[in-house]
């Protein structure tokens, strides 16, 4: 049993925390660096990292911090094995895994962070090696104590389909990095040099992520095929996957001149890159939650979004929504801030009113306010089991 005085162990898998999936790399780095910033005198924070990190992790975090290298095998495999087994070593209290939960230690805490669970209901924009891999992710995530998810719109998902543990499925919105701002807040030497990088013109669209069906970035092309009255370029900010769909278009158009394909952009540009936009578009299909318009905002940047799954719930007013499946739509709502500058106006300021509800620094509090009621729950059950009874 562990004193009152004693601070929790908590084990974090940040195993993506210097490399790993964009999206996946800046959810794990800014919330580890909000757990170790505000963290209290209640926690003893252990770090999960690959072996290749060792040198870059060392030099980078606080002493306090304890770190754990383990080798670079699928996430799915380590979290089953190697960290279940470092758990056992060093005697952790809670586990905060990613996506992947394990079966054991039996003692220790086991939150699972599973981002969503898209997959289930839309299963037409994986692969099938991707689709049998994530629902590993559905077997072992009934083994956890406690689910942490990124939305309302995906705790529903997750219930819709049975995904149920003993401390239930709870909802802990992403943050924006402060280092998003709006363009006023760059000098003009950092402007141009952005500007030359990427060979920007002075007015473009703006889109940042993956660039896959599920992004429907066809869509949003053909949008600007029907903006032809604007002196207008669309700049695509992601790592190209497979996607001849609009290869094949772009190409039947001669649209190549209109369209910056950058491939994939350092953190520090990416700030710059969305300040310069025009207006920001996120047409996707589906999302857990859709990051990017909420960065966008925070850069003083309009937004048009797709509305559908969770952009609604993050969005709120502070956008304009067109149907994903309706290119006309989709240019319809751009052409509205375009053609209106008290509307653009107006959507810049309710943007930078709704980037304000998502801060890091919350979400993190958030998280660990829910691990130390996990954690002090099964304290005082284990207290009561031990109580000789009369």
């Amino acid at each position: 049993m562990r004193g009152q005085d004693m601070k929790i162990r908590l084990g974090i898998d940040a195993k993506w925390y210097f490399d790993g999936p964009p999206s996946g790399h800046m959810v794990v780095k800014n919330l580890v660096d909000e757990i170790i910033r505000t963290g209290d005198d209640r926690f003893e924070v252990y770090l999960f990292l690959v072996n290749k990190s060792k040198t870059k992790a060392q030099s980078h975090f606080p002493a306090h911090v304890k770190l754990i290298f383990l080798p670079g095998i699928p996430n799915l495999l380590s979290n089953l094995f190697l960290v279940p087994l470092m758990t056992l070593i060093y005697n952790i209290d809670v586990l905060l895994f990613q996506n992947f939960s394990s079966t054991w230690p039996a003692r220790a805490l086991k939150i699972a962070y599973i981002h969503d669970v898209l997959f289930l209901d839309y299963p037409q924009y994986y692969t099938k090696a991707e689709a049998t891999y994530f629902k590993q992710m559905i077997r072992f995530a009934a083994k956890a104590d406690q689910i942490i998810t990124i939305s309302n719109c995906e705790k529903e998902r997750m219930q819709k389909h049975g995904i149920n543990v003993p401390l239930g499925v709870n909802v802990v919105y992403h943050g924006i990095n402060k280092a998003f701002k709006p363009l006023h807040a760059y000098n003009e030497n950092d402007i141009l040099t952005i500007q030359a990088k990427y060979n920007l013109p002075q007015n473009y669209l703006l889109y940042v992520g993956r660039v896959n069906i599920r992004k429907n970035l066809i869509g949003l092309v053909k949008a600007l095929n029907l903006l032809q009255n604007f002196d207008l370029m669309l700049v695509i900010a992601g790592e190209r996957g497979n996607y001849p769909e609009l290869d094949g278009y772009v190409t039947s158009k001669q649209l190549w001149e209109r369209i910056i394909f950058t491939g994939h952009v350092p953190e520090a540009d990416l700030h710059l890159l969305y300040a310069r936009a025009k207006v920001f578009c996120f047409p996707s299909y589906a999302e857990g939650f859709g990051l990017p318009p909420l960065e966008a905002m925070q850069c003083g940047v309009p937004v048009v979004v797709s509305d559908r799954t969770a952009m609604p719930e993050v969005c709120g007013t502070a956008v304009l929504y067109a149907n994903p499946d309706d290119e006309n739509e989709i240019a319809l709502e751009i052409e509205l801030l375009l053609s209106d500058q008290a509307l653009y106006n107006e959507k810049v300021n309710q943007g930078f009113a709704q980037a304000r509800k998502f801060s890091w620094t919350k979400a993190a509090n958030e998280i660990l306010t829910l691990i130390t009621e996990a954690y002090a729950g099964r304290e005082n059950y284990s207290e009561a089991q031990a109580q000789p009874r009369l």
